[in-house]
């Protein structure tokens, strides 16, 4: 006796459907895939601009989000001299943000041209950094170092009203600045004394307007201009 094979009967509905959702599956890809970065957000600079961080970064074209990765962004803006980390963070919305930590600029040599750090280091920068104090005249390294060192610890806010710094030692102190101010006034500093220094903004509000000179280097005073 011949047994008879029962065939399944073919279920275009079923088909019909594995194929929609696949194409979906492959479109939704697709559209991940090509869907650019929408928003960029920069936090942490101080010196360098948003124009500078994204064209640095190769992104200034708006690429894919999913294929810009966080590890070639770090790689690729740690590569400019200032920036001391970066830390990247991708949102759901092709949000991505770039929280930037620079070194701090104490000052540029005018002899040299070169851009002082807070690590010492010293760079010929081929982009613009405004508001940077100038170091006019020639300090010895060891007081050099000093001065690194205790400006390092200033804020960003009160090294940026310095325009000029010059080097200023007498028989009684080797380690006498005077600091050309923004704002026309003069202050004399000694570097052992650079935290009274760090307070310049609140000690300026005191000066009521008033031009002069601060002497920080002894006594505390401040000398009215006539």
């Amino acid at each position: 006796m011949t047994k008879k094979v029962k065939r399944r009967k073919f279920n275009i509905k079923k088909f019909s459907l594995f194929i929609f959702f696949l194409l979906c599956i492959i479109i939704g890809i697709y559209y991940l895939l090509k869907m650019p970065i929408k928003n960029i957000i920069i936090s942490g600079t101080y010196y360098l601009s948003d124009e500078l961080i994204i064209e640095a970064s190769g992104i200034e074209n708006y690429p894919s989000f999913i294929k810009t990765t966080k590890t070639s962004l770090e790689k690729k803006l740690k590569t400019i001299d200032i920036i001391k980390d970066v830390q990247i963070h991708k949102k759901w919305g092709g949000i991505l943000e770039i929280e930037v930590t620079e070194k701090k600029i104490l000052f540029v040599e005018r002899s040299t041209g070169k851009y002082i750090l807070e690590d010492k280091t010293e760079e010929d920068l081929t982009y613009q950094i405004n508001g940077i104090p100038t170091l006019i005249n020639f300090v010895v390294d060891d007081i050099k170092d000093k001065l690194i060192e205790k400006l390092s610890e200033v804020d960003y806010e009160v090294i940026t009203k310095i325009s000029e710094i010059e080097y200023s030692p007498t028989t009684y102190d080797e380690e006498r600045f005077i600091l050309y101010m923004n704002d026309e006034n003069t202050v004399y500093i000694t570097l052992n004394k650079i935290d009274e220094f760090k307070k310049y903004i609140e000690i300026k509000k005191q000066l009521e307007g008033k031009k002069g000179i601060l002497y920080l280097d002894s006594g505390n005073y401040f000398e009215i201009k006539e």
